[in-house]
């Protein structure tokens, strides 16, 4: 029998070796993205349960932190026009003279620097002078008649058309004096920036219905601002003095100079040296114009003052500022809105026992609203602060305020922001729009970033903590809420639309459980990042 050879088919060596080296690559590059889906998938389950995070922790305390009624805030129905003019007293000729400054511890503050150079090449006398009401109680029109029979020529203070004037010179009235600018004889008054004038008082004032602004004499025109050094008039209220202002419109005032701002109600240093019991300086501005001033209201150690219903727009640095151990203040139904360099309403370095409420502050270039430098006890309620450059809302080392029914909304930083800043509590308040988080509590040591800083006159505390009770929060901001070094936050019956993290990437959490827990208004849940303060970064301040 014949065996059949079996054909056999030649194929090259080098085809063979290509196909099985290319079936060996495609394996490889198999098994490699393999590797990688696995290891994708593997780190994401890694980074969702927090073995590389720090993780948020959540605990339900028991701790009553609900307010059962709105906070006391005052009553300002009685800040009327009318019950302001009621206060003017009759006028009664007393004495006005023009005397040596040098005389009178009400300008000593204005004397010092350059300003007296400036004085003396104005008025070209060695020691400059100013018109003072001694005694008696003066509108402007009599005043004026008053001025004439020492000054016929009008140098001092001029009549133009219409019955409005022009004030060359500074002016102040004494303790027990007093001056009524208003519209019934005087629907102008303009301060000369040529003749350094200004207007004090350690006696009462009064500008009614009438407008009072710096002028340039030269270009005919408001005092314009130029530079933060640059003179422009002012009007500052001094101890003992009571201030007000009705109806007015107050413009063009202030520059970078103690006391000088614009418009202020301040201590005296010079005068309690020669009476220490005189009270501080108080009074009322209501439902007046302020703007393009360099600041539109400052106070220093100043008491009971109200600012009811005015509107502050355009402004150099703040619109509202009162300052230094100023107390009781009422800030309430203002608007406050473009700012040029800073904030809308900001109170500053033991400001305490005061009410911020009813205002609208708006497209301002830094916060909203600020509550700054160990300021406490203050009321913060029923604002809307919206559309600002910064914060809705800031805290700076400032303990121990309450907010409440506030909206925040559609600023470009935060809606809220607090750093080393203890016992806020927030109550009912809707935050929303904000391009930052709803909430950012933070504490941090400020001595490496802020090394010009008085620690004794400005010191601060490393530690933070908040209570939110009863917000309402909708946010497409990186987070709902940020903390850094932060002892707590405490958060219960909170409300929250967002597609956003609730708190920051950094951090690992039970969104679900938390969500959750925090909805209920029976309870609090305590969110703890495992900071615990010490108060080793503390300072006494001067005053304490």
């Amino acid at each position: 029998m014949q065996i059949q050879k079996r054909k056999t088919i030649d194929i090259p060596a080098g085809e063979a070796g290509e196909k099985r080296g290319f079936i060996l690559s495609r394996e490889v590059i198999y098994v490699f993205i393999a590797a990688a889906v696995a290891g994708w998938f593997g780190f994401g389950y890694v980074k969702e349960n927090a073995f590389l995070k720090p993780r948020v922790k959540h605990s339900i305390i028991e701790k009553d932190v609900h307010l059962k009624e709105p906070p006391y805030l005052p009553d300002i129905t009685g800040y009327t026009i009318e019950n302001i003019e009621a206060k003017i007293r009759p006028p009664i000729n007393g004495k006005v003279v023009f005397d040596k400054i040098s005389y009178y511890p009400e300008f000593s503050e204005f004397m010092e620097d350059d300003a007296p150079r400036k004085l003396r090449l104005v008025q070209r006398r060695i020691s400059p002078k100013a018109l003072i009401i001694k005694s008696g109680h003066y509108t402007w029109s009599t005043l004026f008649a008053e001025v004439q029979k020492i000054d016929p020529q009008g140098k001092l203070i001029q009549k133009i058309e219409e019955n409005k004037y022009i004030l060359r010179v500074p002016l102040g009235v004494l303790i027990g004096a007093s001056l009524a600018i208003t519209d019934k004889d005087t629907p102008e008054l303009r301060l000369s920036k040529q003749g350094n004038a200004f207007l004090v008082n350690a006696g009462e004032m009064f500008i009614i219905r009438t407008t009072v602004k710096g002028w340039d004499e030269i270009k005919k025109t408001n005092t314009a601002y130029i530079d933060k050094h640059d003179f422009r008039p002012f009007i500052t209220s001094w101890s003992g003095g009571h201030l007000y202002t009705a109806g007015a419109k107050i413009a063009s005032l202030g520059y970078l100079k103690g006391k000088s701002y614009g418009f202020s109600y301040s201590g005296c240093t010079s005068c309690k040296k020669i009476n220490p019991f005189l009270p501080p300086a108080t009074g009322a501005t209501i439902d007046t114009e302020f703007y393009d001033m360099f600041y539109g209201f400052y106070s220093y150690e100043a008491e009971d003052v109200a600012m009811v219903r005015n509107v502050y727009h355009d402004n150099i640095i703040y619109a509202i500022d009162p300052h230094d151990r100023s107390k009781r203040l009422i800030i309430a139904e203002n608007k406050t809105y473009g700012t040029k360099y800073k904030h809308g309403i900001i109170v500053s370095r033991e400001v305490n026992d005061s009410w911020i409420f009813g205002n609208h502050t708006y497209g301002n270039k830094g916060s909203g609203i600020m509550i700054d430098r160990i300021s406490r006890n203050n009321t913060i309620a029923n604002n809307l602060s919206e559309n600002n450059e910064q914060d809705g809302l800031t805290f700076f080392e400032s303990q121990d305020n309450i907010t409440w029914g506030n909206t925040f909304r559609n600023n470009k930083r935060n809606g809220v922001l607090i750093r080393n800043s203890w016992g806020i509590k927030m109550y009912n308040d809707v935050i929303e729009g904000n391009n930052g988080v709803a909430v950012e509590a933070y504490s941090v040591d400020l001595r490496p970033k802020e090394v010009h800083r008085d620690y004794e006159l400005d010191p601060f505390t490393q530690k933070a903590d908040v209570v939110i009770v009863g917000a309402k929060i909708k946010s497409t901001g990186p987070s709902i809420f940020k903390m850094a070094d932060t002892d707590f936050i405490d958060l219960s019956d909170i409300k929250i639309w967002a597609g956003t993290d609730l708190f920051s990437s950094a951090y690992s959490y039970d969104r679900r459980g938390i969500l959750k827990a925090i909805e209920n208004p029976q309870s609090v849940v305590r969110i703890d990042i495992g900071y615990k303060s010490t108060d080793t970064v503390k300072f006494p301040t001067k005053h304490e």
